[in-house]
């Protein structure tokens, strides 16, 4: 039977959290047929195992990848290699293995949804942040930052890519769009080096429409994860730091070209962020040779000028050792 929701699932050691993952897409009342593509990144810990288990309990419905070799550590763009190209829905939903579905209805309401805003490419919803290490109380997953609840309303709408562009995080777990605006996307802007695939996806399906919230509370986003990307970013050396900016200020100019410009500012807005993160986590003296490093390093305040003065002229060892200390906002 042909699917009518591809839902996409990449996974790295997540034998704690993989079981709840699938029953969350297993529970879902949408009464639409579903496909579950699941890519195990060589994993080491027993999530293979599991995966395993649930597809011998349902073969017609999940359908793993295992790896032997991790590709994530290579730059291999996940879902986009391993998933886009095996799915056959009509959509395509989104959950990563150490997230879950919590709303056994949340297929059917933003299948709905996209059936009544034919121009969305794109859907999404709100989620609720677990926080893993301290087991403090569930909140919400927007507003992310509480400078962003000027961009946010609670009701469902429409955001065009520059609103889209100014919440800086939304729910990977409550993706949803159609495969026929996924393959209007040129394959070379999806698997480009990035280390923030699921920010690219959003923004590249809403250059071709507009992004529809819808809102509920569907998921839920485990934070502090300890194989978490935001975890690995907080302890990763500069000379990585500065390959991932790089990375990321190259994506967004690609989606800067793919939209035609008719988003510069809020796209503008989001590469001086990673320039910011450039100056402050990743410092170099040459990097002032750079007109538009240069200009957003003179919008910084004093002391943080100062910060990125003393840190630059810092051996890069010694550097490690302060950074933590001197890295605050």
């Amino acid at each position: 039977m042909q699917p009518k929701v591809s839902i996409c699932c990449v996974t790295y050691n997540h034998a704690d959290t993989i079981a709840q993952a699938l029953e969350g897409f297993l529970a879902q009342q949408a009464d639409v047929p579903i496909e579950v593509l699941v890519h195990d990144d060589a994993s080491t810990d027993g999530t293979e195992a599991i995966l395993r288990r649930y597809a011998a309990q349902y073969p017609e419905v999940i359908f793993p990848l295992y790896e032997t070799e991790n590709q994530y550590r290579r730059g291999v763009a996940m879902d986009a290699t391993f998933n886009f190209p095996r799915a056959r829905g009509e959509y395509i939903a989104l959950c990563e293995g150490d997230d879950y579905w919590c709303d056994p209805h949340k297929l059917k309401t933003q299948l709905d949804a996209m059936a009544a805003h034919p121009g969305a490419t794109f859907c999404f919803t709100n989620a609720y942040v677990r926080d893993a290490a301290t087991g403090a109380a569930d909140r919400p997953f927007i507003p992310y930052y509480p400078e962003e609840a000027a961009f946010y309303a609670p009701e469902t709408r429409l955001y065009d890519l520059s609103g889209i562009a100014r919440l800086s995080f939304i729910p990977t777990a409550s993706f949803l769009f159609p495969r026929a605006a996924l393959e209007q996307v040129p394959g070379e802007l999806l698997t480009m080096p990035c280390p923030s695939g699921d920010l690219r996806l959003k923004l590249l399906l809403t250059a071709l429409g507009q992004a529809l919230y819808v809102h509920a509370f569907t998921c839920v986003y485990r934070l502090n994860g300890q194989s978490s990307v935001m975890a690995r970013w907080g302890a990763e050396q500069a000379a990585r730091t500065r390959m991932r900016c790089g990375q990321m200020l190259a994506m967004l100019r690609a989606v800067d070209a793919f939209s035609g410009g008719a988003h510069h500012g809020a796209l503008l807005a989001l590469m001086d962020g990673q320039r910011r993160v450039l100056l402050e986590a990743a410092p170099a003296r040459g990097q002032l040779r750079d007109p538009d490093m240069r200009r957003v390093y003179r919008a910084l305040p004093a002391v943080r000028r100062l910060k990125f003065r003393i840190k630059a002229m810092l051996p890069e060892g010694l550097f490690r050792r302060v950074k933590a200390l001197l890295w605050r906002g």
